[in-house]
């Protein structure tokens, strides 16, 4: 499908070279950059750069344009952990300043007409303390507690007349069931009534009028017990509620979610779909008279970079939109005279605001600039927008962007000190793999240093995960410290079409495999990487990928492999999930039985020759511990070396800023023994250690 792209009026379109070499097409990176600050030459970045990293998220620009609220979140060292603060910025990027004074604030939604910003705050004591909902004045002032509801207020959303919020919430449960529950009567019956893998609640939806003289108030339920709500949206005019449910819990039964409309006023529903796909992301037009909602597919639970759909609600038929758009939608938003959707989209490494006609079905692109743009929030007339922004050199910021004018304003700097540091800019590469299809990744190069040399091939998670142009911190840490890194979208990565996504369907560890052999034999053609110099290494299905790697050959001289799993068929019930019955292995562990055991990494362990460490959470329910566990216990009774780093309470990514650092030094500590020979390195002290210790060894 053709896109007309709306450029900045500011800057020229940004320009793409290519230059074909060695049967490798390697498109250099772009020049100027509207949305990148220029990086003087500086020091090198280091572990506690990428630990001490500010973000800045959740942009909300008033209906009026003139604020935005957005999420500030820094660390805490001695405390462990990450404090999030609700921040304002006004729309010329002047006069930023926190806008609540707890860090426990969350989820900040301007009302309708501006006047109010609603979030939620933490209330009560001990066992009783619940998330509620809040109000606060736009122009300041004492925040008024709107809610008093028994379980935790979820996500919500305001009336479009301002006069109530709609919000899901958990059911509770009653009084002398709760007290045996608390008294030891917790056995969690899986997979029945609303537990999944572990316990969980029936939910509802529920309304609570916007009235300060009766707050904190009661809030009425609207949708019936029995039900797991996923998305939902009231009507324009809110007589009646869309929303999406679930009458079970199972883990991997998402496509038996369907849409309801349900009548406020009566309470009678009628069901919108009935099919055996996943429904997400519901919003009504704003005369009231459609629903889209975002599907793999109308019928079937198809692997799909996601669809997007128009139910109209007077005839009862559905319209599919954005048919042949081969970027990845991520997340959209009517346009307030109903005739466009304004959306944003992956579109191979990089990601954009764009906006259909609902009609006619064409796309304009709206903003052009290199990285990826994402969490796009819109004022009231949707001409103008506030979004995050990141580059290879720039870690994410709040920008607003002017369409009227074309004009671009950086609202955030949530980062200063790393202009001082070097950053490398990726290089978009592209190669034939073994069967001839054509795969794209990005490279990174230290510079100045002698080539060949060291290079680290990371492989991403998912499946369908994908590496993009937006800041990547691990990948700047490893050229700090004189590797190049190849980050390859291999067939299975989103942003390339369905055609792409669905390559290494019942295919893990072929085509895939492939893809990665024939990228890392592209950079050592290139001069890049030294043949006796490389690692793998890769977290989720970058670890089950890497795992698979380094049982088919030995060029490898370590492997780094987080969050992997090695087997599968004894990973079917207790981290089982979906895709792998359904799409990447197909059938289960016994109609397919050879498949599932020849697929598996630790079928084949002892090939394995790499020296290898493993990373891994205990909580992790997606890919299990265990897993990892009898990997490496399989290397340790095979004589390879392998070491095993298990991080306690986290699941399956790393969160706590000490696990964090230690897997950043850990690993680095790994590659550097084994691929270049360093043996003594270790991970440099945190800044100011010393001095943090001298001061409570004072105190104590």
């Amino acid at each position: 499908m053709a896109v007309a792209r709306i450029e900045p009026r500011s800057l020229p379109a940004v320009p793409t070279t290519s230059l074909l070499a060695l049967a490798v097409v390697a498109v250099a990176p772009v020049g100027a950059r509207l949305l990148e600050a220029q990086q003087p030459a500086g020091r090198a970045f280091a572990i506690d750069h990428a630990i001490d990293m500010v973000r800045v998220s959740g942009p909300k620009i008033a209906p009026d344009g003139s604020r935005v609220l957005f999420v500030k979140d820094e660390l805490d060292w001695d405390e462990n952990e990450r404090n999030s603060r609700i921040w304002v910025v006004g729309a010329d990027g002047d006069g930023a300043r926190p806008f609540t004074s707890s860090t426990d604030d969350r989820s900040p939604e301007w009302s309708p007409r501006g006047r109010w910003v609603a979030f939620t705050r933490p209330n009560g004591e001990g066992d009783d303390r619940r998330r509620q909902l809040f109000l606060l004045p736009s122009d300041g002032g004492e925040a008024v507690q709107l809610t008093q509801h028994p379980t935790a207020v979820g996500r919500y959303q305001w009336a479009d007349d301002g006069a109530s919020i709609f919000f899901v919430a958990a059911d509770s449960l009653p009084d002398d069931m709760e007290k045996e529950r608390k008294n030891g009567d917790d056995a969690v019956f899986i997979d029945e009534g609303p537990n999944g893998q572990r316990r969980g609640s029936w939910n509802g939806v529920w309304k609570v009028d916007v009235d300060l003289a009766t707050a904190p108030a009661d809030a009425g339920r609207l949708t019936p017990e029995g039900r797991i709500v996923g998305a939902f949206a009231p009507s324009p005019d809110g007589n009646h509620l869309a929303y999406s449910y679930r009458t079970e819990n199972r883990r991997n039964a998402s496509h038996l979610s369907e849409i309801a409309l349900l009548s406020v006023a009566t309470g009678e529903e009628e069901q919108i779909t009935d099919n055996d796909a996943p429904e997400a992301q519901l919003a009504w037009s704003p005369d009231g008279r459609a629903i889209a909602f975002g599907a793999p597919d109308l019928e079937t639970w198809e692997l799909d970079q996601g669809n997007l759909y128009v139910y109209h609600v007077p005839s009862g038929r559905t319209r599919h939109l954005l048919a042949d758009f081969d970027a990845d939608l991520r997340a959209y938003e009517w346009h307030p005279g109903g005739r466009a959707i304004d959306f944003t989209a992956l579109d191979r490494t990089d990601a954009h605001l764009y906006r259909v006609n609902v009609r006619s079905g064409e796309i304009e692109q709206l903003t052009d600039e290199a990285g990826v743009a994402g969490a796009a929030s819109w004022n009231a007339t949707h001409d103008v927008a506030a979004f995050e922004h990141s580059s290879p050199t720039a870690p994410g910021d709040i920008w607003l962007a002017d369409f009227r004018d074309g004009a671009r304003t950086r609202l955030t700097e949530a980062n200063p000190e790393l202009a001082e540091v070097d950053l490398a800019e990726p290089m978009v590469l592209r190669w034939r793999s073994a069967d001839g299809l054509e795969i794209e990744g990005l490279l990174y190069e230290p510079a100045e240093r002698e080539r060949p040399g060291a290079a680290v091939l990371q492989i991403h998670g998912g499946p369908a995960g994908v590496f993009t142009r937006g800041f990547n911190a691990g990948a700047q840490l490893l050229v700090a410290q004189g590797y190049a890194v190849l980050q390859p979208n291999v067939r299975g990565s989103s942003g390339y079409g369905d055609a792409l996504l669905r390559g290494n369907m019942n295919d893990i560890g072929g085509g895939d495999y492939e893809d990665l052999m024939t990228g890392v034999d592209a950079i050592v053609e290139r001069g890049v990487a030294h043949p006796d110099s490389l690692a793998v290494k890769g977290w989720s299905y970058g670890g089950i990928l890497g795992g698979w790697t380094i049982t088919r050959t030995d060029r490898f001289r370590a492997a780094s492999l987080g969050a992997m799993v090695a087997d599968w068929r004894s990973e079917f019930g207790s981290g089982f999930n979906f895709d792998v019955v359904r799409w990447y292995l197909g059938g289960d562990p016994w109609s397919n039985r050879d498949y599932w055991t020849e697929r598996s990494a630790y079928t084949h362990l002892d090939r394995v020759t790499t020296p290898t460490i493993l990373f891994h959470g205990t909580e992790d329910t997606t890919d299990t511990m265990e897993q990892s566990m009898n990997f490496f216990a399989g290397l340790r009774h095979l004589g390879v070396e392998a070491r095993f780093v298990l991080f306690p309470r986290e699941g399956h990514g790393i969160r706590e800023p000490r696990h964090r650092r230690t897997l950043l030094g850990e690993e680095l500590r790994w590659l550097h023994k084994y691929v270049k020979g360093m043996d003594e390195w270790e991970p440099p002290a945190r800044p100011g250690a010393d001095e943090e210790q001298e001061k409570k060894a004072a105190v104590s």
